[in-house]
């Protein structure tokens, strides 16, 4: 229910961006950001699949609560405390780094609520991506105007994270119900798809650097590294192997957030 891969990359790439200038020790307060990412994450997934009960007793009976394994009262009470606990613990970062985090919390409850089954099943994830690198420097008091630059990059980067997480089981949650956009496009067709937009990320992310007087040998470097886990995608992609696909895409994505944090 916790969806312990996505939650903990998610929270390990949040604590690299919190990390002090010149690479010092991770320290309490970075660990504290980590915590809270995590435990954001980690509602988010069993919010999910609470939801998720009708589609997954058909396409994932192996799930937690429709193998009844976990009592849907017990889920709905351990997301009441991964969020409170979130919450409590977020405000220590002040009010401006507060509201960056609930409007995050918003797109990844608003994805489960509704937009996970309809055409804008990418738009959370393009705006969540963004939201982190900006959450991570606010709490630093580091935040600034080119930031916002990596919203229009999200724009790319959410249909293809988007796609790479429904791929696995994507025939059976579409026999469940489901209709997002991978579903919409088809698997071979979604796949090579957002092999095109990792691939359309990674070479614009060093012109936006550029733009903004930013660090142009650090993008022009994290820009070749997702273009090489890009074609590891691809290749993966057109061999079907798509259990691999969701981590493989994880990376691209931090790798992009993480130089783009870097290069501004």
């Amino acid at each position: 229910m916790l969806h312990p891969l996505t939650s903990l990359a998610v929270a390990l790439v949040t604590m690299a961006i919190a990390m002090p200038a010149g690479g010092a020790a991770i320290s309490f307060h970075v660990l504290r950001v980590g915590l809270v990412m995590l435990l954001i994450q980690f509602s988010i997934g069993v919010h999910n699949d609470l939801l998720d009960q009708r589609y997954d007793s058909q396409a994932k009976p192996w799930k937690p609560i429709p193998a009844g394994l976990v009592k849907q009262r017990t889920a709905f009470v351990v997301f009441i405390a991964l969020l409170v606990g979130a919450l409590l613990l977020s405000l220590r970062f002040g009010l401006f780094p507060f509201a960056i985090m609930l409007f995050g919390l918003a797109c990844g409850l608003g994805y489960n609520i509704g937009l996970k089954r309809t055409a804008l099943s990418w738009l959370p994830h393009s705006l969540a991506a963004p939201t982190i690198l900006v959450w991570s420097r606010a709490i630093n008091e580091s935040a600034s105007p080119i930031l916002l630059w990596a919203y229009p990059l999200g724009m790319l980067l959410g249909p293809a994270l988007n796609v790479a997480n429904q791929l696995p089981g994507a025939e059976a949650a579409r026999a469940s119900g489901e209709f997002s956009l991978l579903h919409r496009l088809g698997p071979v067709k979604g796949r090579r798809i957002a092999g095109g937009l990792f691939l359309l990320t990674a070479t614009l992310m060093p012109l936006v650097v550029f733009g903004n007087q930013g660090v142009i040998q650090t993008a022009v470097v994290g820009s070749s590294v997702a273009v090489a886990f890009t074609g590891i995608f691809m290749v993966l992609a057109e061999r079907d192997h798509r259990i691999a696909l969701w981590p493989t895409a994880l990376i691209i994505g931090a790798v992009l957030g993480i130089t783009f944090h870097l290069s501004v």
